[in-house]
């Protein structure tokens, strides 16, 4: 790829990142909660019942930080730890009634502004646009993973 489409296309990242930066860091706009519990119960909410470790490959964290994260979920009463019945050594998260609703209004106020956004393109143009992003995506999961980028250090 030639330089110039490579500044281009970090620009526009850095320009989305900035516009849409906030929608996980303003508290209100995530019902009260910091960036990494938000994300953390929207994950939750997508796969259900999973354990720590894969809670933390998920979101490409590292387990020991997530940890955190997730007992302060725990007290605020969003997220609920246990044991599993198959294997008593296994500590299953899920979340709680609670959770769920607030895993709820978080998606109404997403679905709102992304709605907004969708409107302001080509309603013809909306499967490219998501095409795209699924493709940026993907290519950036296969470079972090076999260069190592972007990932916590194990043990940290």
């Amino acid at each position: 790829m030639n330089a110039e489409s490579i500044r281009e296309l970090r620009e526009k990242l850095r320009i989305l990142e900035r516009e849409t930066g906030g929608l996980f860091e303003s508290r209100d706009e995530c019902c009260g909660l910091t960036s990494s519990q938000c994300h953390t119960v929207l994950e939750l909410a997508k796969t259900g019942t999973i354990s720590l470790a894969e809670l933390a490959d998920a979101l490409g964290l590292d387990a020991s930080t997530l940890s955190r994260t997730v007992q302060g979920l725990v007290i605020l009463g969003l997220v609920l730890r246990a044991t599993s019945g198959k294997d008593r050594r296994r500590v299953e998260l899920g979340l709680t009634e609670q959770g769920r609703s607030v895993v709820g209004q978080i998606e109404t106020m997403n679905n709102g502004f992304f709605d907004q956004v969708l409107a302001e393109i080509p309603a013809d143009r909306h499967p490219a646009v998501i095409e795209g992003l699924a493709l940026l995506v993907d290519a950036v999961k296969r470079v972090n993973d076999r260069t190592g980028c972007c990932r916590p250090e194990s043990g940290s």
